[in-house]
């Protein structure tokens, strides 16, 4: 099942836009608050809320068309807390942590990363749904308005990074995806069988191995990553599997500026034919986005302006699934 959302967004489109920081020499607290807005362009038969904002069609006339486009404002809000234990290289955090932030991924988290000699940096983290997002109990219900219900996505991650004294980083991620009242195709008459096989619960996992190539000092990092990720729902038919394959790109100009670059693909299987439409929902997914830091603006010492724009499409070979999102957005942020 896909769900096109900024959660979404940041763990499928952008890849490691900032490397894991090291751990500080020093005891104490740290971290960053960035506040800022955006405005995001969404086309999706599936999703209906994120947070407080509605973003999906309540009624739709035929299962062949493809997804309205709806416009809509949205904070953009993150946060992490972080204290060192500088004797045993130790650190624990809640919230999101910096590099993850800047990829638009908003999973509410606590973990701890642990420094470990020269092996280098083991983390793990608690995952949890960010902001209330709602998806239609029965998407596929035609010529009347259709009813929301709670999606949640909680699980854990966990990261090794700086292996062995290289630029190699590994990610692997497990969440479970819970529909509160999952109703698909109900209101269609289809079989107890082929219900069954539109369950969109289940389990997700993310295996993504990066690795950082340095030019010019610092000037220029280039991560290529490949990923590999399954959503292994209830309903055979919504299960599926794909390879993912990225490049983030980071330029600094003059100690004040940075620019970071995404792009990326990936391919989708499905295990089953979807009983709506007599065909599997195999796709393909694409991504770009483009996001400018400017240190210390006015003078203020620990601040970033940042500014971006991020495209997402992904295109089933069932229209119905077909999806978009676009973002431009604009915020504050500073590091203590």
């Amino acid at each position: 099942m896909r769900y096109v959302s900024l959660l979404a967004l940041g763990t499928v489109v952008i890849p490691s836009a900032f490397a894991i920081e090291p751990i500080p020499k020093e005891s104490g607290v740290s971290g960053f608050f960035n506040l800022g807005a955006g405005i995001t362009s969404v086309e999706s038969n599936l999703l209906a809320k994120f947070g407080s904002v509605d973003i999906g069609n309540k009624a739709i006339d035929s299962l062949t068309q493809t997804p309205d486009t709806r416009t809509v404002g949205i904070p953009v809000i993150g946060l992490e807390l972080a204290y060192t234990f500088a004797s045993t290289r130790t650190q624990v955090f809640l919230g999101n942590q910096l590099e993850d932030y800047v990829r638009f991924d908003f999973s509410t988290r606590a973990g701890i990363r642990q420094e470990i000699g020269n092996a280098g940096i083991i983390g793990a983290s608690f995952l949890q749904t960010p902001l209330p997002t709602e998806v239609w109990e029965d998407p596929f219900l035609t010529g009347a308005e259709r009813s929301k219900t709670d999606r949640t996505s909680d699980g854990y991650r966990l990261i090794w990074d700086n292996i062995y004294g290289t630029d190699l980083e590994l990610r692997y991620s497990a969440r479970e995806i819970d529909i509160d009242r999952e109703r698909s195709g109900e209101a269609l008459g289809l079989s107890d069988s082929d219900r069954a096989l539109l369950n969109r619960n289940g389990d997700s996992t993310r295996f993504a191995a990066l690795y950082t190539f340095k030019r010019d000092g610092m000037k220029h990092l280039i991560t290529p990553a490949i990923a590999y990720f399954e959503q292994d729902s209830d309903g055979n038919a919504m299960a599926y599997d794909g390879l993912a394959f990225s490049v983030n790109y980071i330029y600094s100009m003059d100690n004040r500026w940075r620019f970071v670059t995404n792009a990326s693909y990936a391919n989708i299987e499905f295990n089953e034919d979807n009983p709506v439409f007599g065909t599997k929902a195999d796709g393909e997914r694409y991504g770009l986005s483009f996001t400018t830091f400017y240190a210390q603006p006015f003078g203020w010492k620990g601040w970033l302006a940042n500014a971006g724009v991020v495209w997402f499409e992904e295109n089933s070979d069932i229209n119905f699934y077909d999806s978009s999102v676009g973002l431009i957005n604009a915020g504050m942020l500073y590091r203590f």
